[in-house]
């Protein structure tokens, strides 16, 4: 397959160009039938709606939330600079759910811990 952007060969079903970075538009027929819902061509923004959904798992939330708000923004620039590899949503839904509970849960863990320590000075 040749890039339609530079000409650069590339082996087939690549997602983009080895060379230059284009992302290619997506197949048709069978080997897309899902219509444009799971954003295959932005693996941060898949990545990032994943992490987003898991913080909400108490404890764990830290962790799954701040990546989440990590790959979302890494999501949401490669979908603004490929318009046709998708997942802007999936980027945003990392954003904000991953970025809210992780922050949360960060800052009750924080609390927690000063209080916990505060009650311990004779």
């Amino acid at each position: 397959m040749f890039c339609p952007k530079c000409g650069t060969q590339n082996n087939d079903g690549s997602l983009k160009c080895s060379k230059c970075g284009q992302v290619f538009n997506f197949p048709t027929g069978a080997d897309y039938t899902l219509g444009g819902l799971i954003p295959y061509k932005n693996p941060a923004a898949l990545l990032a709606y994943y992490l987003g959904v898991f913080s909400l798992i108490p404890c764990l939330g830290i962790f799954f939330g701040l990546f989440g708000l990590k790959f979302g923004l890494k999501g949401l620039r490669f979908s603004k600079e490929n318009p046709n590899a998708g997942g802007r949503l999936h980027a945003y839904v990392g954003i904000f759910v991953g970025g809210f509970f992780g922050v949360l849960y960060l800052a009750a863990t924080i609390l927690l811990a000063f209080i916990y320590f505060a009650s311990k000075k004779p």
